[in-house]
């Protein structure tokens, strides 16, 4: 963060040069109260007026938002004329142990709501720039897109604060990003109590109880399945830039909407369902045989996994009873031809052959049953009209 704003840190070479002679070959490394004094000094110098500089309405602003695993941080600045960036102020915050658990996505979003809420009497009612080193944010909280349906409910709740500022976000990678990255990594030593649990979420972890599997036998199976073992990792983490292998394409085309909570996977409000547990979510769906459709429509609102769809399906077809219950289609009534009132009232007409090189017009009249054949070299709408015009 230092080497990030040296250019406004005066003599800072000298302070430091204590602390970068502990990096010298050779030299065994032992911590002094010179090197304290050094260390005071230049944290000394990030909070100085050489560096921060006030609010003012007419420049523009800069809001850099970083997470780490255990912590947030924000600076919000000017870029100022030879555009470069002076900063305003700070905020950073530890994550509580709950928010610790959260993938990646909805920590780096934390941490642009954390900024926005701490500044929002700088930045309300003003145009700024959201910057973030984490690619998928510039897609999932665009100010002109739509949030994904399927986003998880915090994400859908953090778009709807942020719809109420003017902002833009871009992408700055995370090399690029210091001054935020070394505050998110600047645990303070007290965390938050609790972290608020969305009412939905609340009913849908209740109702896992309530259920033929329960949430807790849902954590054990997804630790136990390698695959979803993976996908818990990669959530909590972050994910690989390309699809580690085929099993996870379904996973990886929906990573920015998957989310933890208490160690189970959802997807959006869906709890995705681990392979232990399938049998018996289909079996509860299918309990009063209500059909694919309703299966399927009640099923997306409470669970997900690959190929649900066929699972749902195949539940349905091997079933006795909703296979000797199903709706038939009504058989349709045979409508005999009307009866002509006089010969060449109506006649009945098509083609016979290849025959000996040639296609043959049958014509047939309704009323007498007469017979005509006109042999013919092609079988085309304009020697079909002649043919009927010659006759």
């Amino acid at each position: 963060m230092i080497n990030y704003y040296q250019k406004y840190l005066p003599n800072l070479s000298t302070i430091l040069t204590p602390l970068h002679s502990l990096l010298e070959k050779g030299k065994s490394w032992k911590w002094s109260e010179e090197h304290q004094e050094a260390f005071r000094k230049s944290k000394e110098l990030l909070k100085s007026s050489h560096l921060l500089v006030h609010y003012d309405p007419e420049k523009e602003l800069i809001l850099a938002c970083d997470a780490s695993p255990y912590g947030l941080g924000a600076v919000l600045s000017h870029r100022m004329e030879d555009n470069t960036e002076q900063p305003i102020a700070f905020a950073s915050r530890s994550l509580s142990a709950a928010e610790k658990n959260y993938s990646q996505l909805d920590k780096e979003a934390l941490a642009i709501v954390l900024g926005v809420k701490k500044f929002h009497q700088y930045v309300y009612g003003r145009h700024f720039t959201i910057l973030t080193d984490h690619k998928p944010l510039e897609r999932v909280l665009h100010p002109d897109k739509m949030t994904p349906p399927m986003a998880a409910a915090r994400i859908q709740r953090w778009a709807l604060i942020l719809s109420a500022y003017d902002y833009a976000i871009q992408y700055k990678e995370g090399i690029q990003d210091a001054n935020a990255n070394a505050l998110s990594r600047l645990p303070l030593p007290d965390t938050p109590g609790s972290t608020p649990v969305p009412e939905e979420t609340i009913l849908l972890m209740e109702l896992l109880e309530t259920t033929p599997i329960r949430a807790e036998q849902v954590k054990n199976w997804t630790k136990r399945t390698p695959i979803l073992a993976r996908v818990l990792k990669f959530i909590k983490q972050s994910w690989p830039s390309k699809c580690p292998d085929r099993e996870f394409q379904p996973y990886f085309q929906r990573r920015d909407e998957l989310s933890v909570q208490d160690d189970c996977i959802l997807w959006g409000n869906r709890v995705v369902v681990p392979p232990q547990g399938r049998r018996q979510v289909v079996d509860e769906l299918h309990e009063t045989h209500p059909g694919i459709c309703k299966m399927k429509s009640l099923a997306r609102s409470y669970v997900w996994w690959p190929n649900i769809d066929n699972d749902l399906e195949n539940k349905v077809r091997t079933c006795n009873n909703c296979q000797i219950n199903r709706k038939n289609p009504p058989e349709a009534p045979l409508h005999p031809w009307e009866w002509p009132s006089r010969p060449w009232e109506r006649i009945h007409i098509d083609y016979a052959g290849p025959f000996l090189g040639k296609m043959f017009l049958i014509m047939v009249d309704a009323y007498s049953k007469w017979l005509e054949v006109h042999p013919t070299n092609v079988a085309t709408s304009r020697a079909t009209i002649e043919k009927l015009r010659s006759t």
